[in-house]
């Protein structure tokens, strides 16, 4: 029985230090977020304004995609509610309630199952660049504070708004890419591929001479060694010597399978992170077309791995017209190394 009583005084004492913390801790937090996206800022504001659009970069949503939504009310207007309903325990039930709409301002309440609390978007910029701060004053129930003194509720609330802000900027930038030298470059994975091709030094002015003579070359050397051509032929460029006028590059085409060539035809596996441009136009003029992508990278802070690719898509033989002609224009990169961290 003594053990029992212990156990109770226990029990009750750390409920009152329980009681005597929430009494004194804070009753509310504040999440802040902001971000920068290469959008207009009616492009970015409309994504959070109108509930229906949520789905697009919901932090909560990419937690469960398949959980209970509803709107009540025009939605994006003054006292519409979207309500949600999740199995999943980082998401679980609420609401948020539209309060207020400014042309640079969405005010609304939020509970999410701890009770409500006010929150807002704000929305500043113009028709290039928007920068957007989400803003949410938690307030925790009573019985809760003393839990927020034993917890970081900044960074783990933070951490679901900051991800949210992401999945914001990677979609409004998608609607509204941003050209460079007039092109729009994408960011893609390529999958790693082998390649067949010949690999020389080639003055300038005999590129169309070297792919005309190596293209054929690389498909007989692989179909002899029992692979098959599988896409467009393309070009591999490791150096461009605009003085010497002269170029370190490779005519080559896929296979479907590794093999062993020879008549001086190499195998090349590439593949990974890459930025591609897609070009119309004559192959003589695809110099803006680099250019884009260069300045792309210097932008992002990301370094070339060599060699540059070009795929021919469009077969000159069929069609005449060369504004027609069909290029992809693909860098393989990676971030670019920060001088300052390297060690001398």
């Amino acid at each position: 029985m003594k053990v029992l009583k212990y156990l109770l005084y226990i029990v009750l004492g750390i409920g009152a230090l329980w009681l005597i913390l929430s009494l004194f801790a804070k009753k509310s937090y504040r999440i802040e977020r902001s971000m920068e996206i290469e959008a207009p800022r009616e492009t970015v504001y409309e994504q959070v304004r109108l509930f229906k659009n949520i789905t697009n970069w919901s932090p909560w949503h990419f937690m469960d995609p398949e959980m209970k939504t509803s709107i009540e009310g025009p939605d994006g207007e003054l006292g519409t509610v979207y309500k949600w309903n999740s199995t999943n325990k980082n998401v679980g039930t609420g609401y948020q309630k539209i309060v207020s709409v400014k042309p640079d301002r969405l005010d609304y309440e939020i509970d999410f199952g701890l009770g409500r609390s006010p929150a807002y978007f704000l929305v500043e910029g113009d028709s290039q660049k928007t920068k957007i701060t989400w803003v949410l004053d938690m307030h925790l129930p009573f019985l809760m504070r003393a839990g927020g003194m034993l917890t970081d509720i900044n960074a783990y609330v933070g951490k679901d708004y900051g991800n949210g802000l992401a999945n914001l900027k990677k979609y409004c930038e998608a609607l509204n890419p941003k050209e460079y030298r007039g092109y729009v470059v994408k960011e893609t994975e390529r999958p790693v591929t082998y390649y067949a091709g010949v690999r020389e030094v080639v003055d300038l002015q005999n590129i169309p001479q070297f792919f005309g003579e190596n293209f054929e070359k690389a498909i007989l050397e692989s179909e002899k060694a029992g692979a098959k051509m599988t896409g467009p032929p393309c070009g591999f460029f490791w150096s461009f010597d605009t003085v010497a006028m002269k170029t370190e590059m490779a005519a080559a085409i896929p296979l479907d399978k590794l093999v062993k060539t020879a008549n001086d035809v190499e195998i090349f596996s590439i593949g990974g992170k890459a930025l591609l441009v897609e070009y119309f136009g004559d192959y003589a003029l695809t110099s803006v077309a680099h250019g884009a992508i260069e300045e792309y990278m210097e932008e992002k802070k990301l370094q070339s791995i060599p060699p540059a690719m070009e795929e021919y898509i469009t077969d000159p033989g069929q069609e005449p017209d060369t504004a027609k002609w069909l290029t992809r224009i693909i860098y393989f990169v990676t971030e670019k190394l920060d001088s300052s961290s390297i060690k001398k």
